[in-house]
């Protein structure tokens, strides 16, 4: 303890020698014309805390929603549609077999079916009808109305001649042409004189 106190007394009269010389160095320096500056006392400022930054919450990634399931219903509409589909089916049979033996005419007497629909059937579906063995102005039907008629017209054309009328006369009563009067006296075997040197027979 006492060695403790005295260590500290010497350091203190050490300490007062030499703040006794540095005092009469300031005493001679100030009369010499020399200042001190007193500095603004030195404060610690503590640096500024610093905030970091709240860490980015990352979402959950989100999940596919499963595709529903399809489920096939069948509606009123599909039932029709299948149903005509299926009438359709069983029409484009028929007429197929109708085909094979019948022109299209019989076809659509015995079906009732218009002539466009059969012919529309017939390119879509790949068959096709009988000809008929006669069409034209040539079937069987056809010449008998014309020799119908061209026995009448020669029944007028012999009344005609009685009545002594030229061959221009006769056809313009008659409304025929030259050639047709021509066939007709020639198949009934009618002598028709014909008009003088200079005139015309008969006109079209």
């Amino acid at each position: 303890m006492n060695i403790h106190i005295s260590h500290e007394l010497s350091m203190i009269q050490m300490n007062a020698s030499r703040s006794a010389e540095l005092n009469s160095n300031v005493e001679a320096f100030l009369k010499a014309g020399g200042t001190i500056q007193e500095l603004a006392p030195f404060t610690y400022s503590p640096p500024p805390i610093r905030h970091d930054p709240e860490p980015i919450k990352r979402s959950a990634p989100r999940r596919r929603a499963a595709a529903p399931i399809k489920v096939e219903r069948i509606t009123q509409r599909d039932i029709e549609r299948e149903e005509r589909a299926r009438v359709k089916a069983a029409l484009v049979e028929r007429i197929k077999g109708l085909a094979e033996t019948m022109t299209q005419t019989e076809v659509h007497q015995l079906t009732g079916i218009n002539r466009r629909k059969l012919l529309t059937l017939s390119n879509d579906y790949d068959f096709s009808y009988q000809k008929p063995e006669r069409s034209g102005a040539y079937d069987s039907a056809r010449l008998e109305q014309m020799a119908a008629r061209d026995a009448r017209l020669a029944e007028r054309i012999r009344a005609y001649l009685e009545l002594g009328i030229t061959r221009r006369q006769c056809c313009g009563r008659l409304a025929i042409g030259n050639k047709a009067f021509e066939r007709i006296i020639a198949a009934h075997g009618i002598d028709y004189p014909k008009a003088r040197q200079g005139c015309t027979s008969c006109v079209a």
